[in-house]
């Protein structure tokens, strides 16, 4: 009798939470309020808070989500150095990943996911040097309720290079309401 130890990844329930790293953009009202994080590329759909986001197949497909044969899934990866490559996050930090959960190279698909630990990052100072950059001290509100956080130095250069928002908010004010509002703490430098 033959025994096949190949492991059905598909069908791989996770009993314990993986915790992975991602990025996400950041939104909410010109005064800091209704603070909502979303995905940095693709649809922009928002993670609610004090709920876990349910992976769904955003193309119409009836599997369940994520599936060995697609793409879809909530993806986090091992390391920070895989987000240094995403598009302007405003903020990154660990979550917890459980429920079908496939591996791949970078990192991990799930079926739920919640976050565990969120930091404010100025996008540039993270491309250049990392999770370890310093902190943002102002959160530019930008059109359609972007927010963006940024250090001193790249507020200035931003303002000098005509990138326009209609006003700067304290980003140690938005840090602390955006781990209320997620009911987490907040990702060590």
């Amino acid at each position: 009798m033959q025994v096949d130890l190949a492991p059905r990844i598909d069908r791989l329930l996770v009993p314990d939470p993986i915790v992975a790293w991602r990025g996400w953009s950041l939104t909410g009202r010109s005064d800091g309020s209704k603070l909502r994080i979303g995905a940095v590329t693709g649809r922009k759909d928002t993670w609610p808070p004090l709920r876990a986001t349910r992976a769904t197949c955003k193309r119409g497909r009836s599997h369940p989500a994520p599936h060995l044969g697609c793409r879809c899934g909530l993806y986090a990866t091992h390391n920070t150095e895989l987000l240094r490559r995403t598009k302007t996050p405003a903020v990154i930090g660990t979550i917890a990943m459980w429920g079908r959960v496939i591996e791949h190279e970078n990192g991990y698909r799930a079926q739920l996911a919640y976050p565990q630990r969120l930091r404010l990052v100025c996008s540039l100072c993270f491309w250049q040097w990392g999770e370890h950059s310093g902190r943002p001290e102002a959160v530019a509100v930008m059109p359609r309720g972007r927010l963006l956080p940024f250090c001193a130095g790249h507020l200035a250069a931003a303002r000098r290079y005509g990138l326009r928002w209609s006003h700067a908010i304290s980003a140690a004010s938005v840090q602390d309401l955006l781990q209320t509002v997620y009911a987490v703490d907040v990702l060590p430098t």
